[in-house]
């Protein structure tokens, strides 16, 4: 009997495999049916064929990804929208980095809209809150509200080149200008990537250019930005490193060669608006996305450990030299230590410490460029064992404000949790935070920020 056993297990296993096979054969058929008809705008036809598919193959996450997108395309969002709950709610099923992209890129809209919303109804856009420190705040109904202040402008414009909008806001205080944030969607969150004032241009090339008159002087300066993607962040380009760059977009500012002004942005934040700049977006091509269009702007992958020391050494040295030449009167100490998991030492930097309230900043470096993963004012700074950062200050009513911070990887920055002063429940909040344990206080950044303690800081 045991001689017939191992034949049949075999024969049962090939059965299997080729079941498994003729059913992934009848999916493609229907799919390659389906990508036929959307291509020709058969949207009702490429439906069917898609439902057919997966009828066949109810775990097959690209089916129900190329079906949002055909419903989509066939101006059905709401459809679009269940089938992408759906594909989130797929049994045993764990989405590709790749097809996670492509199923946030169909989701945008929803996503926009409810960032966009969100903002308007309490201030708060990704890790930005901007009216946590009004005493009134738990009255305020909406960005309308005559105690917020400020007015609200919006618009949605791709302006780093990765074919996606980015949410662009325009805050006026009582109809002066006063500045643009620029806001990147990643995986669902609102990211502030930069921002601009009256001065600001971005370019077609989506550089942003800067130009001001220094007061004393008279003389005119322009700075150029462009962005990084791996920090989610516009930096100032060097203009050794990137004269061409530079070139190229004052050459664009003189010839009229601009994506968007400040005064370009006009249109009020209200959720009218909110729905109609939504439905006019133009979405990314999920066709576009796959891994090899991947890249990353950080050139030191291959760097060796000494050799990204020296080079982090280096590229602190320079700011602490550019900063004292233009703040000589300024105080500075600091603190190198590795809190991101990356084997590399961040800088922390106390600035301005008159006895009861300083600044602290941490640095990173990406290649030749410094960067900042997190900056604020305190009486009162933390950094807890989990890494997480927390920055108190007291005002002169005794009321405390605070902001605290988690590290993010997917944005090489600190992301705000929270922030706090006078919303229902913030002083609780605040309470069970000071409860956590602590591994770094401003108190305990005494050392002077000076080449020489850098030097041994650095073990040289």
């Amino acid at each position: 009997m045991k001689k017939f056993i191992l034949p049949l297990v075999l024969t049962f296993s090939v059965v299997l495999t080729g079941c498994a096979n003729i059913k992934s054969m009848r999916v493609n058929a229907q799919m390659k049916s389906a990508q036929k008809y959307l291509l020709e705008e058969d949207y009702e036809k490429a439906i069917v064929k898609l439902e057919k598919a997966i009828s066949i193959d109810p775990k097959n996450v690209d089916a129900y990804i190329l079906l949002a997108k055909a419903y989509q395309e066939a101006d059905m969002q709401e459809e679009a929208e269940e089938i992408i709950d759906k594909i989130r709610d797929i049994n045993g099923v764990r989405l590709s980095s790749i097809q996670e992209e492509k199923v946030s890129v169909l989701d945008s809209k929803r996503i926009y809209s409810e960032i966009l919303n969100n903002f308007y109804k309490t201030g708060i856009i990704g890790d930005v809150d901007e009216l946590y420190w009004l005493d009134n705040v738990n009255e305020v109904s909406s960005l309308d509200d005559d105690s917020t202040l400020y007015y609200y402008h919006f618009t949605l414009e791709d302006v780093t080149g990765d074919g996606k909008d980015e949410i662009i806001i325009r805050r006026d205080y009582k109809k002066s200008y006063d500045v643009v944030f620029i806001y990147e969607v990643i995986k669902g969150r609102a990211v502030n990537i930069g921002h601009i004032d009256s001065y600001g241009i971005l370019t077609d090339n989506n550089l942003l250019v800067k130009s001001f008159v220094n007061s004393e002087t008279k003389e005119e300066k322009t700075q150029v930005f462009g962005y990084y993607a791996s920090i989610a962040e516009f930096l100032t380009l060097d203009k050794d490193k990137h004269s061409k760059e530079i070139d190229e977009a004052k050459e664009m500012v003189a010839n009229n060669k601009i994506k968007l002004k400040f005064d370009d942005i006009v249109t009020p934040l209200n959720p009218e608006n909110i729905k109609e700049a939504v439905d006019k977006m133009s979405l990314q091509d999920i066709d576009s996305i796959d891994e090899e269009g991947k890249s990353s702007d950080n050139e030191e992958s291959t760097i060796t450990n000494n050799k990204r020391k020296k080079k982090d050494k280096e590229v602190y040295e320079k700011w602490r030299s550019n900063y004292f030449k233009i703040n000589e009167e300024d105080y500075g100490r600091f603190e190198l230590m590795d809190i991101t998991g990356d084997n590399r030492d961040e800088l922390i930097v106390k600035l301005g410490d008159d006895g009861d309230s300083y600044s602290c900043v941490i640095f990173g470096t990406l290649g030749n460029e410094i960067y900042t993963l997190a900056s604020g004012h305190s009486d009162d700074f933390r950094m807890f064992e989990d890494n997480s950062i927390l920055f108190v200050s007291e005002n002169m009513d005794n009321s405390k404000k605070f902001e605290y911070y988690k590290y993010d990887r997917d944005i090489r920055r600190f992301y705000m949790e929270k922030a706090g002063q006078y919303r229902e429940g913030d002083l609780e909040y605040l309470d069970k935070l000071l409860e956590k344990k602590v591994k770094l206080t401003g108190d305990d950044i005494d050392t002077e920020l000076t080449k020489e303690n850098l030097d041994v800081a650095f073990g040289d």
